[in-house]
C-alpha cells in the first residue's frame, strides 16, 4: 500500500494484493487507486483500506503482512493507518513491513547531490515553467533535429525520476547551451559549461541510472522475497567494486563520466 502526490498535487493511495496459494503460486492484483482530495491522515488511509478490501470481499483473517513506507500517517502507533488497524483489529496476526522499494530510495538522501540536483531541477523549471520559453525550446529542437523534444520534469516523491531527469539533461545538453546562447541568456545555462559542475553532475548521471536499474528490479512480478533481496545485495558488491574502480581511475562503469576530457583524478579517490 503505497500513498504518493500525482502531478496534480493530488494524494493517490494505491492498493496492490498479493498472494501465495499451497502450491506456491502468487497472484497479483491491483485492488483500487483512490484519489485523497482532503487530507491524508492515517484515519482516511484506513478508511480506503477497508472499502478495498469490502471490494474484493477479502476476510482480515486473510491478510498475513502489509507494506508500507515509513511515512507517519502510516506507522504512526496511535493516529496512523497501523495503530488505526491494530485498534479496529485487535489480537490480528498481521505483520506490518517498511517496503524494500521505498528503503532503496532512502539512498539519495546519502549522496552529497543536492547543489547539482538543485542546479539541474532550477533549469528544467526555467524551461518548463514558463510557457513562452518552453514553446520557443521546442520549436528549436525541431529545427535542429534534435532527438528529443524535451526535458522531464523533477518530481521529488518518485525515486526514479532523479535519474530520468539527469539523463536527459545529459543528452541535451549542448542543445541546452545553444538554446539559452541563442536567446541571449547564457547565465541560465553556465553550469553546462563549468567542467568541474559538469563532472560532478555526469558522474551522479551514472550513478542514478544504476541505482535505477536496482529500483525498477526490485519491482518485477512473480518475485519472493529472497528474491527481491537478492537484488540490494548484489548492488552492494557492485559499488564496492566501482569504488576500487575509481580510487584506479578506471571508469568502465561510467561512461558518460568516461566521456567528458576533464576528471578531477583526486576527487575520484575521494
Amino acid at each position: 500500500m503505497d500513498e504518493s502526490t500525482d502531478i496534480n498535487d493530488t494524494a493517490q493511495l494505491v492498493l496492490f494484493i498479493r498472494g501465495v496459494d499451497e502450491n506456491f503460486e502468487i497472484t497479483e492484483e491491483l485492488v483500487c487507486m483512490c484519489s485523497l482530495k482532503g487530507t491524508t491522515k492515517g484515519c482516511d488511509i484506513f478508511r480506503e483500506f477497508q472499502e478495498g478490501l469490502l471490494t474484493l470481499k477479502v476476510p482480515i483473517t486473510n491478510i498475513c503482512n502489509i507494506t508500507t513506507d515509513g511515512a507517519p500517517n502510516m506507522t504512526g502507533k496511535k493516529s496512523g493507518f497501523l495503530g488505526l488497524f491494530n485498534q479496529n483489529y485487535p489480537g490480528n496476526n498481521v505483520v506490518f513491513l517498511h517496503c524494500v522499494i521505498h528503503q532503496d530510495a532512502l539512498c539519495k538522501s546519502a549522496l552529497n547531490m543536492k547543489p547539482v540536483l538543485d542546479a539541474v531541477v532550477k533549469l528544467v523549471n526555467t524551461i518548463r515553467s514558463r510557457g513562452l520559453t518552453h514553446r520557443q525550446f521546442r520549436d528549436f529542437f525541431q529545427s535542429v533535429q534534435s532527438a528529443y523534444s524535451d526535458v522531464l520534469y523533477y518530481t521529488k516523491v518518485r525515486w526514479l525520476s532523479a535519474g530520468c531527469v539527469f539523463e536527459r539533461v545529459w543528452q541535451l545538453k549542448d542543445d541546452i547551451v545553444s538554446f539559452f546562447h541563442e536567446k541571449q541568456c547564457s547565465t541560465e545555462c553556465e553550469m553546462l559549461e563549468d567542467t568541474e559542475w559538469l563532472s560532478d553532475f555526469v558522474f551522479f548521471t551514472d550513478l542514478l541510472c544504476h541505482m535505477n536499474n536496482l529500483n525498477v528490479k526490485m519491482q518485477g512480478k512473480n518475485q519472493f522475497i529472497d528474491d527481491i533481496w537478492a537484488h540490494p545485495k548484489a548492488f552492494k558488491l557492485k559499488l564496492n567494486l566501482f569504488a576500487g574502480h575509481l580510487a584506479k581511475n578506471d571508469l568502465s562503469h561510467f561512461l558518460r563520466l568516461n566521456s567528458i576530457p576533464s576528471v578531477n583524478e583526486e576527487k575520484l579517490k575521494n
